[in-house]
């Protein structure tokens, strides 16, 4: 085995350790595959990982990496298939992705705005409502108190019509009494009068015969 072998695997034995809990990305190559040796001959452990795929770091060793990846497969990659950061792509997709997002967010927030506007109009709306309906309704009020004065007058005036109504019969009747107590009186006046008309008629038709036969006799004498 050569120096730079050994010296790449001291230098590679001591880096592993440093570099165990790291995270680095495959780069803006779109599919590398990870194999069981420092070669790219050897048999992959996993194919299709595309750019920007998160791996761990277990070891590191003459350009090559040994990582695990997310579905838990370890096997060794070509540093240069690697990057520390996540690959200008991947940022862009991840941008994007947080932009639509951010679109999305944006349009429900409209969406709200304009949902929680048209409420807030048709409240609005149904406030005026109320209050034309509740100046109908203290119109209607006054309307109907002026009413209830108007029939409480015409009710006072009835009963005072109504009184002076009994009133009246009560003096008719009183003054019905009197033409009959006076009807009554007249007529026995007329009764009497006539009864001494008949009376004195009779008298002198018994007296004048007498006077006659007393006016002969003094006469002879």
């Amino acid at each position: 085995m050569s120096k730079k072998r050994i010296m790449s695997l001291i230098v590679g034995s001591l880096l592993s350790a440093t570099v165990h809990s790291a995270t680095v990305y495959i780069s803006d190559i779109q599919f590398v595959a990870i194999r069981e040796g420092l070669d790219n001959s050897t048999r992959a452990v996993e194919r299709g990982l595309k750019s920007g795929t998160p791996l761990e770091v277990l070891e590191q060793n003459d350009g090559y990496t040994k990582v695990r990846t997310p579905s838990g497969n370890e096997g060794w990659v070509a540093d240069y298939f690697l990057s520390e950061d996540m690959v200008s792509r991947d940022q862009l997709d991840n941008l994007q992705s947080r932009l639509d997002r951010s679109i999305e967010t944006r349009t429900e927030l409209a969406n709200a705005l304009k949902a929680n506007q048209q409420k807030t109009q048709s409240l609005i709306n149904a406030n005026s409502a109320l209050k034309n309906e509740n100046q109908e309704l203290k119109q209607q009020l006054e309307d109907t108190e002026a009413l209830s004065e108007k029939a409480q007058s015409i009710v006072a005036q009835n009963e005072d019509v109504t009184y002076q109504i009994e009133s009246l019969k009560q003096q008719t009747n009183i003054a019905v009494a009197k033409a009959e107590a006076l009807q009554d009186t007249t007529e026995q006046k007329w009764f009497m009068i006539g009864g001494a008309t008949l009376f004195g008629g009779l008298l002198l038709g018994i007296l004048a015969p007498m006077l006659r036969r007393k006016k002969t006799g003094t006469g002879s004498w």
